[in-house]
């Protein structure tokens, strides 16, 4: 009787759970662009109402900061915008995290010469690039950076192979820090790294992208995540208790579709109503997954995904006739605000949604 009764309770918690997940809305802010530009991407908001990304002249379907075009990256706050500009020489940069003490990374490229460098910047400014590894030709990206300021990412080695390297900070000048690839791959792409300093990213075993793997490094040793059967994978994010996102491939999507690896294995989630194929953006310590899948038609719509209330179109919880299509969710805050990149009546635009109370 005491396990039939845990067993009533935990069906209608679970059914209360979905009904107010399944009622969450949100309000929708046009986050607009920088002075010069027309549209922008938001890929990443912390935890005190920051959010940075980029802004460029693209026009959809073309997503923002995605070809060879001039671009800046930005720092957005509730007073408007802040141009971060592009380190010497280059001509586009793209934030790609914030931390909560308003530090951001990503990269600063010179698209004519196709030369990557990887930056942090730190309020007033100006940005600063990162060192790279000895012999690397200069190219270097950075993708995430802890509370504590250590700093993710990747530099080519002298024998031009991709090494995922740290960055750390002593005595005003930052050091770069060799991690090496996973065993058999020369060439690893960090993404993200979290609070125990685990890092994740895409390991390719070729360089015809023929063969990729999602990985997992943690003090010092590697892991290669696998892939759904036949296929090849990627990983963009992880939170602090290691549980990574990413995407595969594999004979029924072979377009690919959003994963996630725990300590069992890999699990898939399912698409939107119509779709064949989804892309990942982000996961926080509560399990929220945030990305874009195709729809019936093959639009991409945002998505928010919970084990609770399953895969929810966001599209489908900002008011109607808003005039918006929102086409990628990139990142969550713990206050539940979320950013991303869409189209507001048909304009690329990045936007900022906040939960109704």
């Amino acid at each position: 009787m005491t396990n039939k009764v845990k067993c009533a309770t935990c069906s209608l918690l679970a059914l209360l759970l979905v009904t107010t997940a399944a009622a969450q809305k949100y309000t929708v802010t046009a986050l607009g662009a920088l002075p010069g530009f027309t549209s922008s991407y938001a890929d990443d908001n912390n935890n005190t109402g920051l959010v940075t990304g980029c802004s460029d002249n693209s026009v959809y379907p073309t997503v923002p900061c995605t070809t060879n075009i001039a671009a800046d990256a930005f720092l957005w706050s509730s007073n408007g915008f802040q141009d971060l500009h592009h380190l010497s020489g280059d001509d586009q940069s793209i934030g790609y995290v914030v931390n909560d003490s308003g530090v951001v990374v990503g990269s600063s490229a010179n698209t004519t010469a196709g030369v990557y460098h990887g930056f942090v910047w730190t309020d007033p400014g100006p940005m600063v690039g990162l060192p790279d590894l000895p012999g690397g030709s200069g190219y270097t990206f950075a993708t995430a950076i802890t509370s504590k300021g250590v700093i993710v990412g990747e530099s080519a080695t002298s024998n031009g192979h991709e090494h995922i390297v740290l960055w750390t900070k002593s005595q005003g000048s930052y050091h770069i820090h060799d991690k090496t690839c996973l065993p058999s791959a020369p060439y690893c792409y960090a993404d993200d790294i979290n609070e125990r300093l685990q890092v994740t990213g895409t390991a390719y075993f070729f360089n015809n992208n023929s063969k990729y793997h999602a990985f997992l490094w943690s003090k010092g040793k590697w892991k290669d995540l696998g892939t759904l059967k036949g296929g090849n994978s990627y990983a963009v994010w992880l939170n602090n208790s290691g549980t990574v996102l990413g995407a595969s491939t594999s004979s029924t999507y072979p377009n690919g579709v959003v994963v996630y690896w725990d300590g069992t294995g890999i699990h898939p989630i399912p698409t939107l109503r119509g779709g064949t194929s989804s892309a990942p953006g982000f996961i926080s310590d509560a399990g929220e997954i945030l990305g874009d899948s195709t729809v019936t038609g093959g639009a991409d719509h945002a998505f928010i995904w919970t084990k609770a209330a399953g895969m929810q179109d966001l599209n489908k919880m900002i008011p109607k006739n808003s005039g918006w299509v929102l086409h990628h969710a990139s990142s969550i805050s713990n206050s539940g605000q979320i950013v991303g990149y869409g189209t507001f009546n048909g304009v690329n635009q990045a936007f900022l949604l906040t939960p109704k109370q």
